[in-house]
């Protein structure tokens, strides 16, 4: 669907998703044929830099669309990046509702530090550091590109105001989250390694949960920023700094499957969420 704005036709959201996998898939999977068709990403480097790259889609769809698009709609989309400014309630729940939510989770659920990892050291150093760590780190993640500014750009900078113009934050949020992740179906299905060894027909469905209700916190965030990308890239770069750490047996002791891990990932998103719409509810009462 498109509108027209000002005699000028204004892309909608099905061009934003039909160009989006186009331009990384046809990295992915082409580099993934041209290199013999590597069963593992960390292999020939080519295939590395290809997801590198093909993690820019979004972005990369974002901006040509806003260039086609009205007048002035470019800028209005790049300053989305340099929106520093959009209160501490933005930061804030960027940064520390999902961690602790992570944190709670491994505590609950029973997962203990492998001593072997600890070097002496107490248990509990481990809940207290690895956690809060994570948090600068995805300042790190955020900065290297791949995905949080490669993908934020589009999801939530071009996306989510598209859709929230043809319905409410609910609607938007979900359609973000199942396009969002089946715009990794070729990543997961082609490298076992990217999904911790799961079995695909497991992890597809698991992941689906986990990615919608990460779209929920990041369609909040975005809102309480007032339209600032910041937030939501330093978020993005924080899930992909705790992605490695949380729930994965080699450095936590548990009875749970890795399946478990996954679905226990996607619990917590939905626990941030919840928290979020929860103080949503709050500061909208008189």
């Amino acid at each position: 669907m498109a509108d027209k704005t000002a005699g000028r036709t204004r892309p909608g959201a099905m061009a934003f998703v039909l160009l989006t996998v186009s331009i990384s898939w046809s990295i992915w999977i082409g580099i993934w044929l041209a290199t013999g068709r590597p069963n593992t990403f960390h292999g020939p480097g080519a295939m590395m830099a290809a997801i590198y790259a093909g993690s820019f889609g979004p972005g990369v769809a974002a901006a040509i669309l806003s260039a086609i698009s009205r007048p002035g709609s470019l800028k209005e989309w790049l300053r989305g990046f340099i929106r520093f400014r959009c209160g501490w309630r933005a930061y804030a729940a960027a940064l520390l509702p999902f961690p602790i939510a992570l944190l709670l989770l491994t505590i609950a659920l029973g997962y203990a530090p492998r001593l072997e990892g600890l070097h002496g050291q107490a248990p509990i150093l481990l809940y207290l550091t690895v956690f809060p760590v994570s948090v600068f780190n995805g300042v790190a993640t955020a900065i290297m590109g791949a995905g949080p500014l490669g993908e934020e750009g589009g999801w939530r900078g071009y996306l989510l105001p598209r859709l929230l113009e043809q319905g409410g934050e609910v609607r938007a949020s979900l359609i973000i989250g199942i396009v969002w992740a089946l715009w990794h179906l070729p990543i997961m299905a082609m490298f076992a390694d990217w999904r911790s060894g799961v079995p695909f027909v497991a992890y597809l469905p698991l992941y689906t949960l986990g990615v919608i209700g990460l779209s929920f916190v990041m369609s909040r965030i975005w809102l309480i920023g007032r339209g600032s990308l910041i937030p939501c890239i330093w978020l993005h770069g924080l899930v992909n700094a705790v992605g490695g750490i949380a729930f994965d047996r080699s450095l936590w002791a548990s009875r749970w499957s890795p399946e478990a891990g996954t679905f226990h990932f996607a619990i917590a998103a939905a626990l941030t969420a919840t928290f979020l719409f929860s103080m949503k509810g709050r500061a909208q009462r008189p």
